[in-house]
């Protein structure tokens, strides 16, 4: 059974021609495609099967501009991200508090702050009342990305760079050849020389159908609540490093994540994910823990979105080891939004230049 609703089913119209073929329409696909136009490469067309970009990971996440990830080869990327963010205006710089709900639960991310030169400071408890912690990390850089105006910014940087996007237009096969890919879509036939992998949490139905690397890649649910329970605190985000949780102000309300890691089977086109029942007890007993002033509060919105890990949830950039003409930009595991713009620059070099990706090659994994 061929996954993700694909069925194989040849369009005797014209083939359509193109250069490199973007499949996904998240932040992966849309910085990597506004990436390859600013070096002049515009022999692009990136696709998507929904209407709108971003509409299942990119499109719902909390926006937290976190740089500091436990991983170093994901924090050079989400620092040099960030500083993008900022200089495009697409950073609010509220900073960013790392919560230790024990002692020296915030000691390892101090270590890699120093290492990146990121400024932190830290100290006893906690620097917004009412947030249980034994000590803090405050990263003053850090802070909340405006993410629709990011994916807009992308888009628009394509477009006007050459490349061209379609959204709503679903992949049903793709056959792999010696000079490249022909892909069947519903709305007609492509032959492209070059296939990027940007399809989130499908990049492992796509990759095996153009004739790579067959991964186990693990798409997981995660919910966010929105709270109208007006939270006083015109500052950081706050994140324990220690416990799945964090909590930021968001549209005069209260925005919270259990960063629960849940498998969930993937979505029908233009559906997301359904919601997990006792999600919000689950809330409740987290809050009880570590902001008990706040374990009533009322509820206004819940919601989920996908993060994709590889299976040693490493970002994955580069060429297919087993189909070079293949090209992956996959697995970036909720640091999508923080890093995505040097992720996009990355690409894009090792595509155009042939730029080494490092600890991220999926050569890793032949």
């Amino acid at each position: 059974m061929v996954p993700h609703g694909i069925c194989i089913l040849r369009d005797n119209g014209p083939m359509e021609r193109v250069e490199i073929l973007i499949i996904g329409g998240g932040i992966a696909g849309l910085s990597t495609a506004w990436h390859l136009a600013r070096r002049g490469m515009t022999d692009v067309l990136l696709l998507d099967r929904e209407p709108l970009p971003g509409f299942y990971s990119s499109g719902h996440n909390a926006g937290i501009g976190r740089q500091l990830t436990g991983k170093a080869e994901h924090t050079a990327l989400t620092v040099s991200g960030l500083q993008r963010l900022a200089e495009v205006g697409l950073l609010e710089p509220t900073g960013g508090l790392l919560l230790g709900a024990e002692a020296g639960g915030t000691a390892a991310l101090a270590r890699e702050a120093e290492a990146f030169g990121l400024r932190a400071e830290s100290g006893p408890g906690s620097t917004v009342a009412g947030l249980r912690a034994e000590e803090h990390l405050r990263i003053p850089s850090d802070g909340v990305i405006d993410v629709d105006r990011m994916l807009a910014v992308c888009a628009e940087g394509a477009r006007s760079g050459g490349a061209r996007l379609r959204f709503g237009c679903a992949v049903r096969a793709i056959h792999p050849g010696a000079e490249g890919f022909e892909v069947e879509t519903d709305q007609g036939p492509i032959r492209a020389a070059r296939l990027v992998n940007a399809a989130g949490g499908w990049a492992q139905a796509l990759g095996r159908l153009a004739g790579g690397l067959d991964l186990a890649f693990q798409p997981l649910r995660r919910h966010l609540v929105w709270s109208p329970q007006p939270w006083p605190v015109a500052g950081p985000w706050a994140w324990w490093a220690d416990r799945p949780f964090y909590l930021r102000s968001e549209s005069g309300g209260l925005l919270l994540c259990c960063v629960e890691e849940e498998a969930v089977d993937l979505p029908p086109r233009g559906q997301q994910p359904p919601n997990r029942e006792g999600i919000l007890e689950d809330l409740s007993e987290r809050l009880k823990e570590l902001a008990p002033d706040l374990a009533d509060l009322p509820i206004a919105r819940l919601w989920n979105g996908l993060r994709t890990f590889t299976p040693d949830r490493r970002f994955m950039i580069g060429a297919d080891p087993l189909n070079p003409r293949l090209f992956w930009v996959a697995g970036l595991g909720g640091h999508g939004m923080t890093s995505g713009l040097a992720v996009g620059d990355l690409a894009a070099r090792a595509l155009a230049e042939g730029a080494p990706t490092g600890h991220l090659d999926p050569a890793r994994f032949a």
